[in-house]
């Protein structure tokens, strides 16, 4: 959009440890790339925070005038989807059927929260020549070696090993206490290809086998976007190992910066418990869009920054619903063109503003929560108010439906309007608190004197 495109906005950087002014590569271009899902089970919220924020980042940097290409890939070879195709399905060469129907259900869950579609979504399957031809770089300058069919990548050969996580190289080697592999040169050495005696999977120079789990997410920027991008998008808990190895074997291999702005969403715990299957309180999005909008659910993520951790809690989750639910019935006027109309004022401004400054969504609802008397009665306000929470924070707005009147329901209704004739208001309270539990809310007219309306 012209008028913003002079806006510039600052973002957390992992790798510098402060809020850096970002600046891209290309002016008004912008080449981004998130973690994907490996799709072996149902996505978890923790995914739909990820991806609702790089979802309302894209959307911003679009916004303010930038042509983004976004990439987010999909890891769709993995241990974890190999043992699920042997448990469930007798045979681990059927992954693919594994693979398929989680794909299926996590593209659903994308549309129904409205997150836009990335440029390109690659495959790990479809890209092997791509990783096979990097690992080959890899092996060809002295950064990786074969051992019996495997690869791995040498870390002592990488100098800065350690900088986006801050952990140190020494320190690592001395506090692994799992059985080290006696074939690696280091203790900390990865692998980028994992070899097999029965001929199963790809040929390679180096025999058949798979790639390893980061050479993955290296190959496939070097071959969507390039070997140097600006923005590099994921959550906490893979700043180590798994980006700190994309920097050592991308920057490895280029000899050029790999990443120039790593931004995570922080941790989500659920009920001030971390998330996990051990303790099994793994929360799937498909379970929270059984019983809720999924624009509730988008919302609520908005209400948290990006960069702080959050507790998940259904009391939250329900507060969130009353919350959006009073800014649908202000915007689910207006339909989805009005959604693009666009005026500067000073509330706008200012929304735009606490956007731009590290993508603050609670600051933007903060803003628009504060002047909502406001907004409710200028039109031309309220439409542009809209239009930053339809384009940028991705929400939609819809009528409320007409609940279906139940014979149980006119009954009440009935009971509570003879209350009212009788001036019996406890009873009266009484019934208009048992309709408001079954989802209604009655509408009252004054009684004259003489009990008539």
């Amino acid at each position: 959009m012209g008028k913003n495109k002079m806006r510039q906005i600052k973002l957390t950087n992992t790798l510098s440890g402060k809020k850096d002014l970002f600046k891209s590569i290309e002016e008004n271009k912008v080449k981004l790339y998130a973690c994907g899902i490996t799709p072996y089970d149902y996505s978890h919220i923790g995914h739909a925070r990820l991806f609702i924020f790089v979802d309302t980042l894209v959307r911003l940097l679009r916004f303010i005038g930038n042509d983004v290409n976004f990439v987010r890939n999909i890891t769709d070879i993995d241990d974890k989807i190999l043992k699920k195709a042997k448990d469930e399905l007798g045979d681990m060469m059927k992954y693919e059927e594994i693979s398929s129907k989680f794909i299926k259900m996590y593209n659903e869950e994308m549309l129904a929260l409205n997150c836009v579609k990335p440029n390109n979504e690659p495959k790990v399957t479809e890209n092997m020549d791509s990783i096979i031809k990097f690992i080959e770089g890899l092996v060809d300058n002295g950064h990786a070696y074969v051992v019996d069919g495997d690869v791995y990548f040498d870390v002592s050969t990488f100098k800065d090993y350690g900088k986006l996580s801050g952990k140190n190289l020494e320190d690592l080697m001395s506090g692994i206490r799992v059985e080290v592999d006696s074939r690696k040169k280091n203790p900390g050495d990865f692998a980028l290809w994992k070899g097999n005696e029965e001929d199963l999977f790809w040929k390679s120079p180096w025999g058949y086998g798979r790639p390893g789990w980061h050479i993955e997410c290296s190959a496939m920027i070097k071959e969507f976007l390039g070997d140097t991008i600006d923005i590099h998008c994921g959550g906490m808990d893979l700043i180590f190992p798994h980006h700190e190895n994309e920097i050592a074997q991308s920057e490895s291999l280029t000899g050029k910066t790999f990443v120039n702005y790593w931004v995570h969403t922080a941790f989500l715990n659920i009920d001030k418990e971390k998330m996990s299957k051990s303790l099994g309180n793994i929360l799937t999005i498909k379970s929270i869009l059984e019983k809720y909008d999924p624009m509730v659910l988008r919302f609520y993520f908005l209400q948290h920054h990006y960069h702080k951790p959050m507790d998940f809690s259904f009391e939250t989750l329900d507060s969130a619903k009353v919350a959006y639910e009073k800014l649908n019935q202000i915007f689910s006027n207006f339909d989805e063109t009005e959604a693009k109309s666009e005026s500067k004022n000073k509330i706008t401004e200012e929304i735009v503003e606490a956007l731009c400054d590290d993508v603050n969504t609670p600051k933007m609802l903060g803003i628009i929560f504060d002047n909502l008397s406001e907004i409710k009665k200028d039109e031309s306000l309220a439409k542009s108010v809209l239009n930053i929470l339809s384009n940028i924070g991705g929400l939609k707005f819809s009528p409320v439906k007409e609940k279906e009147i139940t014979s149980e329901i006119e009954k009440l209704m009935q009971e509570r309007e003879e209350a009212r004739r009788n001036k019996n208001w406890e009873l009266a309270d009484k019934i208009r608190d048992q309709l408001k539990e079954l989802g209604y809310e009655p509408k009252d007219v004054k009684i004259k004197c003489d009990g008539k309306l």
